[in-house]
């Protein structure tokens, strides 16, 4: 009897720690985490609400690859994974009261922004991030998981 009741605990902490998808709130600051495989791209739109770290969802994003997309090299598909997400959340992101970060699990896109010869579609690209007020910062893959698991 103490089995069941200890597998009945562990699953009701199970459903009530569960990511809970929240209403977005255009007061605070928004954070889309990003994650690309050589298959898809997989996104989060997430938001901190009450205590410091608490971050939960606002919307999730995935989208597959096409073959073309596929044979990027990682530099563009930073760009590409960027773009599809900032796309997808424009509406809510392209007049944002505060800058948003947007994490990925490369560091890469430091080097693409800084280069001086941009390739014609990184040119575009690059001109579309301007509607936008962001900064990118770098988070390991590890700690990646909700976009990572679109992918899966």
């Amino acid at each position: 009897m103490e089995q069941v009741q200890a597998a009945f605990m562990q699953l009701k902490r199970s459903f009530t720690m569960a990511l809970i998808l929240r209403h977005r709130d255009p007061r605070l600051p928004f954070i889309v985490e990003v994650h690309a495989s050589s298959c898809g791209i997989g996104a989060v739109l997430s938001q901190c609400y009450g205590s410091p770290g608490k971050v939960y969802p606002c919307a999730f994003f995935s989208q597959k690859l096409t073959l073309a997309e596929a044979n990027y090299d990682v530099g563009n598909w930073e760009l590409l994974y960027i773009k599809a997400a900032l796309e997808e959340w424009c509406h809510w992101l392209e007049g944002a009261r505060h800058l948003f970060l947007v994490m990925m699990d490369h560091r890469n896109l430091e080097y693409v922004c800084n280069t001086k010869r941009l390739n014609p579609r990184q040119a575009w690209w690059v001109l579309f991030f301007t509607q936008f007020q962001f900064s990118v910062t770098y988070r390991p893959g590890s700690k990646n998981g909700k976009a990572d698991a679109l992918l899966r």
